[in-house]
């Protein structure tokens, strides 16, 4: 069940934003201290969601956008048969909602993967300001492009026939967020179950677990449990899709 934070509104923003290590990829960065108390002031609300709970669902009308705090959410769609297919993992600084801007509507469900939270944003309030806020404005143009550059490598990952390439570029992605973020390139945790990787890059969880198995073979990567360990990111690059 997803939770209000204590704080709501402005002065959460107040407190919180300037130490919030998402600053770095979100709304925020780059934002010097008057933007950054405007932007304080347009974040409504923080939620707290548990592993499971829903930020909102396919056809919720569309008002915000929100950008996360810590955590890592999913966005997926459902086919006729109500099975779930995953369309993307989002981690801290990523913002999500951006699909849902031109019809009005959020095109996914998006779920927390494990507990998560997450700044709401109006998004009238974000136009409102980014007249008026340039570094904001140039935020908001990158956290469009990421969203259009990340589904186009998702349908690239998607067309290899190899399961090998599809499970390194995976891991290579996530390897590089992790780098954008300062965090350590090699050793990283994926918080996600082998059944969503699967339903991502649209593998069986036999198929991933065996390409996770046969990187191990090689000394390539290590995986125990959900921590990874790459031992050559050269290796992994020479396995994913146009050697990216």
């Amino acid at each position: 069940m997803r939770e209000v934070m204590e704080q709501t509104g402005s002065a959460a923003a107040r407190v919180m934003c300037p130490s919030c290590e998402a600053r770095t990829a979100c709304f925020a960065h780059g934002a010097d201290a008057i933007a950054l108390q405007q932007l304080d002031q347009a974040v409504v609300r923080r939620l707290r969601l548990e592993a499971g709970d829903y930020l909102y669902r396919i056809g919720d009308p569309f008002r915000s956008l929100y950008a996360i705090r810590c955590g890592c959410l999913k966005n997926s769609t459902r086919d006729e048969r109500g099975r779930e297919h995953v369309m993307g993992f989002h981690m801290m600084g990523d913002v999500v909602g951006v699909g849902g801007i031109e019809p009005h509507t959020y095109i996914f469900d998006v779920r927390a993967v494990e507990p998560s939270e997450v700044c709401e944003v109006p998004f009238d309030k974000l136009e409102e300001l980014e007249h008026g806020v340039p570094a904001l404005r140039h935020n908001i143009v990158k956290i469009f492009g990421r969203y259009r550059n990340r589904d186009a490598r998702t349908q690239s990952l998607r067309r290899e026939d190899s399961a090998e390439a599809r499970v390194a570029g995976f891991l290579l992605d996530f390897s590089r967020r992790f780098e954008a973020r300062g965090r350590d390139p090699a050793t990283f945790r994926l918080p996600m179950s082998r059944a969503d990787i699967g339903s991502y890059l649209g593998l069986s969880t036999a198929a991933v677990g065996k390409a996770f198995a046969r990187f191990g073979e090689r000394g390539i990567v290590k995986v125990s449990r959900r921590t990874v360990k790459v031992s050559s990111i050269e290796a992994l690059r020479s396995l994913a899709p146009g050697r990216a």
